[in-house]
C-alpha cells in the first residue's frame, strides 16, 4: 500500500523532519560528486523516481551511483537506512534540458526493497488529477537552506509546507509561456519557505484523507524561496502512462485527486 506514514506527526525556512515521517523519501550519492546530490522518492519496491536535470552529467553511467532509503541525517550513523545501487537510468524522452520540460527519471535499484515503518512508497498523482491554488503540500530534502548555504551538520532531513500557485499566477511571476502543463507551482507570495540547491529530484507531497500523494518533483526556480517567484515542480499526473509503461508489472499506486465521491 503507497502513502502511508505511520511515524509521522535545500528546503529553506524549513524545519528538522523527525525520523520516518517521510518514509519515500530517498538520498542520492554519487562517487562523482562525493556526496548526496539530489532527492528522489520511492515509488514501488523497484523503482525510484527523480528529476531528469540530476543527471545532466551523469547521463545513463550508473558507475558509483547509490540510492539510500530510510535516511534522516546525511552524517553518522542511520538505524534504518539501507543502500541500493542503480542498475538502469530512464530518462523521460521528452525532457529539454533549456525549458525543463519533462524533467523526469525513473532509477531501477539494484535489488527490491522490503518495506518498513521507515521505508515505504509515496503514492502517485494520478492522471487528470488537478489541485487547486492553495492546496497545502510539504516539500523535503537535504538541499541548501538558503542560497549557497549547506545544511548544517549533522544534515537533518528538512521539511516545509507550501501552497499550491495557479498556473496563471505563476506566468505573472515568472514570466509568460515559461510554465508548460507538465509543470506545477508552489510557494509562498512573501517567500520564505522553498525548494534549493540539492532538493532536486525530491517529492512535494499532499495529503489526500489518509494518502500522501505524491503531486510534483522538485525541479526548478528563481533564486531559493524569494518573494512573488514560486518553486516549480514537474506534475506527476502528466506521467501515468509513461511511468507504468516503464515499471510495467510492478505499478505504482496512482490516486486520482480530486478522488469521486
Amino acid at each position: 500500500v503507497c502513502g502511508r506514514a505511520p511515524l509521522n506527526s535545500r528546503i529553506v525556512g524549513g524545519r528538522n523532519a523527525s525520523p520516518g515521517a517521510w518514509p519515500w523519501q530517498v538520498s542520492l550519492h554519487s562517487q562523482r560528486y562525493g556526496e548526496h546530490f539530489c532527492g528522489g522518492s520511492l515509488i514501488n519496491s523497484d523503482w525510484v523516481m527523480t528529476a531528469a536535470h540530476c543527471f545532466e552529467s551523469i547521463g545513463t553511467d550508473t558507475t558509483g551511483l547509490v540510492v539510500y532509503l530510510g535516511k534522516q541525517t546525511q552524517e553518522g550513523f542511520n538505524a534504518n537506512q539501507i543502500s541500493r545501487r542503480v542498475l538502469r537510468i530512464v530518462q523521460h524522452p521528452g525532457y529539454n534540458s533549456i525549458t525543463n520540460d519533462n524533467d523526469i527519471t525513473l532509477l531501477l535499484l539494484s535489488s527490491s526493497v522490503t518495506f518498513t515503518s521507515y521505508i515505504r512508497p509515496v503514492c502517485l498523482a494520478g492522471r487528470g488529477s488537478s489541485f487547486s491554488s492553495g492546496t497545502k503540500c510539504w516539500i523535503t530534502g537535504w538541499g541548501d537552506i538558503s542560497v549557497g548555504v549547506w545544511l548544517p551538520s549533522p544534515g537533518v532531513l528538512q521539511e516545509a509546507q507550501v501552497p499550491v500557485v495557479d498556473k496563471t499566477k505563476c506566468d505573472n511571476q515568472l514570466g509568460p509561456g515559461i510554465i508548460t502543463n507538465n509543470m506545477i507551482c508552489a510557494g509562498l507570495v512573501q517567500g520564505g519557505k522553498d525548494t534549493c540547491q540539492g532538493d532536486s529530484g525530491g517529492p512535494m507531497v499532499t495529503k489526500q484523507g489518509a494518502l500522501w500523494v505524491q503531486v510534483g518533483i522538485t525541479s526548478w526556480g528563481v533564486g531559493c524561496a524569494n518573494s512573488n517567484s514560486p518553486g516549480v515542480y514537474t506534475k506527476v499526473s502528466q506521467y501515468q502512462s509513461w511511468v507504468s509503461s516503464i515499471t510495467q508489472t510492478n505499478l505504482p499506486g496512482f490516486v486520482k485527486s480530486p478522488s469521486a465521491g
